[in-house]
């Protein structure tokens, strides 16, 4: 019993030398904060301008159109979802198809994985075209045209992933980069077009180069 009194008096003793660190609230804090949820806001409000904005297009092309009855009421209009914007995802890439080579050119796949939202900021399918630029950017100035491709409507819905992950359109352009070109930095630039109501949506996104040793490696063809 002597014994463990002594030990809980060694305790207590250890524990009143031992100092809590205390964090102070700075004001900038509460100034970040204000800062995150206004920028949520604003990008909430963006999204729901550009809807409300396809909308007022649907309604122009319908009143436009000789004898056209309008059907659609308010509660309709406003269920009715449409495309807000659009993004390149961040994990496209350009995948190689060869070894790289600092004295050739090098042919590769670029692959992008472009992400459509609503005004709520879900998941949304399109229903136009969608047109693809992607150009190689030297630090020199020297600017080279990589890929220029298309996507109907039939092709886009297509190239639709829903599986895994979030919805997305997998795009993907064979490309070939000139060998002085291998420090240079890819933009690419993606258009949409709406094809009921004509609105244009762009989006563009910079790539580096060159490929690092991950995406250097080409997986084995199953025979």
């Amino acid at each position: 019993m002597r014994n463990f009194l002594s030990s809980l008096g060694i305790a207590a003793m250890a524990l009143a030398g031992c100092h809590a660190t205390v964090f102070t609230p700075s004001p900038a804090d509460a100034l970040r904060e204000q800062v995150q949820e206004l920028e949520a806001k604003n990008s909430a409000l963006e999204s729901r301008v550009e809807e409300l904005n396809a909308q007022l297009s649907s309604k122009s092309e319908a009143a436009a159109k000789p004898g056209a009855i309008p059907t659609i009421t308010p509660e309709l209009e406003q269920a009715t979802p449409h495309v807000a914007k659009i993004s390149i995802g961040s994990l496209s890439r350009v995948v190689p198809t060869s070894a790289p080579s600092a004295m050739a050119a090098q042919p590769g796949e670029l692959v992008v994985f472009m992400n459509v939202f609503d005004g709520k900021d879900r998941a949304f399918q399109l229903t136009g075209t969608v047109d693809l630029e992607a150009s190689a950017h030297a630090p020199g100035g020297k600017v080279v045209s990589l890929a220029s491709s298309h996507w109907g409507p039939l092709q886009l819905r297509d190239v639709y992933r829903s599986g895994f992950g979030t919805p997305h359109y997998s795009l993907q352009v064979p490309i070939v980069v000139p060998a002085d070109m291998h420090d240079a930095t890819l933009l690419v630039v993606v258009t949409y077009v709406d094809g009921w109501t004509g609105r244009t949506l762009k989006t563009e996104r910079a790539m580096p180069w060159p490929i690092d040793d991950f995406l250097a490696e080409i997986p084995s063809k199953v025979e």
